[in-house]
């Protein structure tokens, strides 16, 4: 998971002062789900790179199932507790 999380990562252009940006759109399935791990909330990208997730939050979870885009319904849809 924490492969995939850091795959998803360099797929974005951070260097362009604008925010994440991807340089060309990903060529695969596979590849456009993995990019949306970039954009999960902060806090979940945290607790899956320190290995604290709980058991249900996969990999094959993540890329099957549709990503909130507010980080709260993330949180809420994934089970997680918020640090906020």
């Amino acid at each position: 998971m924490i492969r995939a999380l850091r795959s998803a990562h360099s797929m974005l252009d951070r260097d362009s002062g604008k925010g994440p940006v991807l340089q060309a759109a990903p060529t695969s399935p596979w590849k456009r789900n993995l990019v949306r791990l970039a954009f999960l909330a902060p806090d979940i990208q945290k607790i899956i790179l320190d290995g604290r997730q709980p058991d249900h939050l996969t990999l094959a979870l993540l890329m099957k199932e549709n990503i909130p885009l507010l980080w709260s319904d993330q949180r809420r849809k994934f089970g997680i507790e918020s640090t906020d």
